[in-house]
């Protein structure tokens, strides 16, 4: 086998990168070519993705890539899930993508009965919640119907790209799962959930597979690029969790929950088939579609957001940078019962100030007292933060009726260290972390795939894992009590993300 070179573009919330990966017959090799800053654009009482300022700074980094190697072979592209933007029948975008950010799905979400979210989870698989597509999208009917009605097509942020790149309208099937509006079981639209909110099912276009080709690049981006030979865009996982799973260095067919640790956790395991019981209801479990048509059983939990804002106004205050190794330190620093708080309560969703709202939480419930301090408030975030991974993975062990040995972390939030042994000392388990690059190597290998054919998962995962080093964190002393001061916050009926 000839060694290959495949171009993952990774795009989140606060970043975009483009990664080249080569594949030498034995390992997968990442490099990190581009690094550019991403975030919401507010305007008009709107918050924005700016999806072709995001484009052009992937064309840039795909033309630094080409400068670093004879031949690129392939490229896959993710992002985070659920927004979306309108597309005329001419194939023209009729608006930026709005932001999962934006109230107007929750107003949608919370005029909708309890009974009737139960048979949208019961006809889709997926959990009602308010940063869905379906919900937006029919705020956005409503608001905006003048943009709306003028759609023939939709196609979801990572779809959108491959149509710049390709020309080539596809929806691929993780990253429709997130929007409510695709049956788990079936992997298609849900007329009946289209029907339910007048939504027409048409608006979506071919659902794509893995490993496939979606279109070669564009000649004007060739020609951009300096290149004269066609470059594949291979469909890939390209919901970003769906992509890190894909990427999770578990032993052949090993049963392993995960964590992917980033802007949000997302928390669970792998499966062939969809969880849809009243049992993975009530404890907030979803079903996206992963790799190769697999499900991922998840929680959609709070995740790096949290301290990223933290970090932020701590910054601001100091007036000067500071960099994430100096963060624990600050936490270290408090001593005594440590405060905890219901990390997935809307009042952190996306505050004006996130040190606020904790700390007037924290006052509150009179765990703290006074004035507010940094060291509070960084441990209380950590401590919080791995309380919720822990009780997430014991609800999935309870709905799944299995049981976990290993919790595996990747992503950019499996460098945490404080985090990642506080979490094996809340859920009584060995924390295995490795892959910080996990959703990149998710999608190459998805990549590779379509080289070779051949490979299974289990061939791909092994891959990963002498491609990786991993770090395991031990139990130093199983703390059920923190577990349960948390979980009583968490039945006092605070309302939930």
């Amino acid at each position: 086998m000839n060694k290959k070179s495949m171009i993952a573009f990774d795009c989140g919330n606060s970043s975009f990168r483009v990664i080249l990966g080569i594949y030498d017959n034995e390992k997968l090799f990442t490099q990190v070519i581009d690094q550019i800053p991403n975030q919401m654009i507010e305007v008009n009482g709107y918050f924005y993705w700016d999806i072709l300022y995001i484009y052009k700074g992937l064309v840039n980094g795909l033309k630094k890539a080409v400068a670093l190697t004879d031949t690129i072979d392939s490229i896959g592209i993710c992002t985070w899930g659920v927004d979306f933007a309108f597309f005329t029948k001419e194939g023209t975008m009729l608006n930026n993508p709005c932001s999962y950010r934006n109230p107007y799905g929750e107003e949608v979400l919370n005029k909708i009965p309890k009974d009737k979210q139960k048979f949208m989870f019961q006809e889709t698989g997926i959990l009602c919640d308010k940063i869905n597509s379906v919900f937006l999208l029919k705020a956005l009917n409503e608001r905006q119907p003048g943009i709306a009605g003028a759609a023939d097509k939709i196609l979801l942020i990572p779809d959108i790209l491959n149509y710049l790149f390709t020309g080539n309208m596809m929806n691929e099937p993780s990253e429709l799962s997130t929007t409510q509006l695709m049956d788990a079981r079936t992997k298609s639209i849900s007329k009946t959930i289209c029907d339910m909110f007048s939504i027409n099912p048409e608006l979506f276009c071919p659902i794509g597979h893995h490993s496939t080709v979606i279109g070669n690049l564009l000649p004007n981006i060739r020609e951009e690029i300096g290149i004269d030979y066609d470059i594949p865009v291979i469909c890939v996982p390209s919901h970003d969790t769906a992509a890190a799973v894909m990427a999770v260095p578990a032993e052949k067919d090993e049963s392993f929950a995960f964590i992917s640790a980033g802007t949000w956790a997302l928390i669970g395991t792998e499966l062939d088939e969809p969880v849809i019981t009243d049992d993975a209801l009530v404890s907030g479990l979803t079903n996206e579609v992963g790799a190769f048509d697999t499900i991922t059983l998840l929680k959609n939990n709070a995740g790096m957001f949290i301290l990223q804002r933290l970090k932020t106004e701590y910054e601001e205050e100091l007036k000067h940078e500071v960099e994430w190794k100096e963060i624990d330190p600050i936490a270290e620093m408090y001593n005594g019962p440590v405060p905890v708080f219901p990390v997935n309560d809307n009042r952190y969703f996306n505050p004006v100030s996130m040190s606020g709202a904790i700390w007037a939480y924290l006052s509150e419930t009179s765990q703290v007292h006074g004035k507010k301090n940094w060291a509070t408030v960084f441990r209380s975030a950590e401590e919080s933060l791995a309380c919720s991974y822990a009780a997430a993975v014991a609800g999935i062990e309870e709905t799944c009726k299995k049981q976990f040995n290993t919790v595996y972390i990747v992503g950019g939030g499996s460098k945490n260290r404080f985090i990642n042994q506080l979490t094996a000392n809340y859920s009584g388990k060995k924390v295995l972390t490795g892959g910080k690059e996990s959703t990149s190597l998710g999608n190459l290998l998805t990549q590779l795939k379509y080289f070779y054919p051949m490979m299974t998962r289990n061939d791909l995962r092994a891959v990963v894992s002498r491609s990786i080093e991993t770090t395991g964190y031990e139990v130093q002393q199983y703390d059920i009590q923190s577990m349960k001061n948390y979980q009583k916050l968490l039945v006092k009926g605070v309302s939930q993300k």
